[in-house]
C-alpha cells in the first residue's frame, strides 16, 4: 500500500493567534486608561479589568504551553493510522477500519481544506472524526486519506 510512513504535526496556530489577541488587547487597554499629565506617567494596572484580562492570557499561555509540550501529531504508515503524542500513541489498524467517509464543508468548495474525515472503528462506538485542516499539510493528508479510502473500498 505506502511505501514510507507519513508525519502530520498537529498545528498550535490557534493557540498563538488567541495569545496574541490577549495581550495587545491587554496592551491597548492598559494605554487607553492610563493617564498622562505634564509630569508623568501612569498606566491603568491597578483596574479590575486588567486582573480579568491577565487570567485570559494566563489560560491561553498553558493552553498554548500544553499543547506544545503534548506535541501530538498522525503517523500514517503501512499497516495502521497512529495517533501520537510526547506521552503515548494509539494505533487503528487498516483492518480495524470498516469505512471511512470524506466529508466537506459545504460553504466552500474547496481540495479538502475544512475536510472531515469520519472513521467508522469496529470494537469502538463512536465515529472517530479527523479534521484535517487541524494538521500541517492538510491538502497532503485529504489526499492519503482519500486515496486510502480508494484502495481500501471501505
Amino acid at each position: 500500500m505506502m511505501k514510507q510512513e507519513h508525519s502530520f504535526k498537529r498545528r498550535n496556530d490557534l493557540y498563538y493567534v488567541t495569545l496574541l489577541v490577549y495581550v495587545a488587547f491587554a496592551v491597548l487597554y492598559i494605554v487607553i486608561t492610563g493617564t498622562i499629565t505634564s509630569e508623568n506617567v501612569q498606566f491603568g494596572l491597578q483596574d479590575p479589568v486588567v486582573y480579568i484580562i491577565a487570567a485570559f492570557i494566563l489560560h491561553a499561555l498553558i493552553m498554548l504551553l500544553t499543547s506544545v509540550v503534548r506535541n501530538r501529531k498522525l503517523v500514517i504508515t503501512e499497516a495502521d493510522l497512529v495517533f501520537a503524542s510526547r506521552f503515548r500513541e494509539r494505533r487503528i489498524p487498516f483492518s480495524d477500519i470498516e469505512r471511512i467517509t470524506l466529508k466537506r464543508d459545504r460553504r466552500r468548495i474547496n481540495n479538502g481544506k475544512f475536510a472531515v474525515i469520519k472513521l467508522h472503528v469496529s470494537g469502538r462506538r463512536r465515529v472517530l472524526r479527523l479534521r484535517v485542516a487541524n494538521y500541517e499539510r492538510e491538502k497532503e493528508l485529504y489526499q492519503l486519506l482519500k486515496k486510502l479510502k480508494q484502495e481500501r473500498k471501505v
